[in-house]
């Protein structure tokens, strides 16, 4: 078997197809800090896990926005599986961690992960890297569940896909926890 041959990063709001489509467009946590949501309480700072379990309904999972575009780039900067799969096991623990307070979590992350791993050989088929068709294949998964997680994981506040998930949710009207002890500018 030949290793699967490594795809470059992309800038996630300059990758091609991004500016066309709007994918990824944010304005950054600033503004989300002066979010109405916030508010509305909707936009909770500082959460845990046993917060979110107080205000998770069952029968409706919970949306866990990990980082992973950031995460899953080797010295190089290529994707690395091996970091592919740091970033997905970061995110499963949390998965575990809120299956523990009774919260049925969907990481898009661990989904994807294991489905780019999956299809890696001889050659890895999908582009772990593309906004467009990530934002595509999440937006569905995020539109059923009844709140957006997002744990302190290294990078989160750096992930211009997280900004765009939690942006998304509050313009829905859904609840979004973020478990960061110091907001980011």
């Amino acid at each position: 078997m030949t290793a699967a041959a490594p795809l470059p990063v992309q800038d996630a709001a300059t990758s091609p197809g991004a500016a066309a489509s709007g994918a990824f467009r944010s304005n950054g946590w600033a503004a989300l800090r002066r979010h109405p949501a916030g508010r509305a309480d909707l936009l909770r700072w500082h959460a845990d896990p046993a917060l979110v379990a107080r205000h998770a309904r069952w029968g409706r999972p919970i949306y866990l926005a990990t980082p992973y575009s950031l995460r899953a780039v080797g010295p190089d900067g290529r994707w690395s599986r091996d970091q592919s799969e740091a970033a997905m096991a970061e995110a499963a623990r949390e998965v575990a961690r809120l299956l523990e307070v009774g919260v049925t979590a969907i990481s898009p992350v661990v989904l994807s992960a294991a489905a780019l791993h999956a299809t890696m050989f001889p050659r890895l088929r999908i582009d772990p890297f593309a906004p467009v068709l990530w934002e595509d294949w999440c937006r569905p998964i995020l539109s059923v569940c009844a709140a957006v997680v997002v744990p302190e994981i290294r990078g989160w506040s750096d992930s211009t896909g997280i900004r765009h998930e939690v942006q998304s949710a509050l313009a829905a009207q859904v609840p979004v926890f973020i478990y960061a002890s110091e907001v980011p500018r």
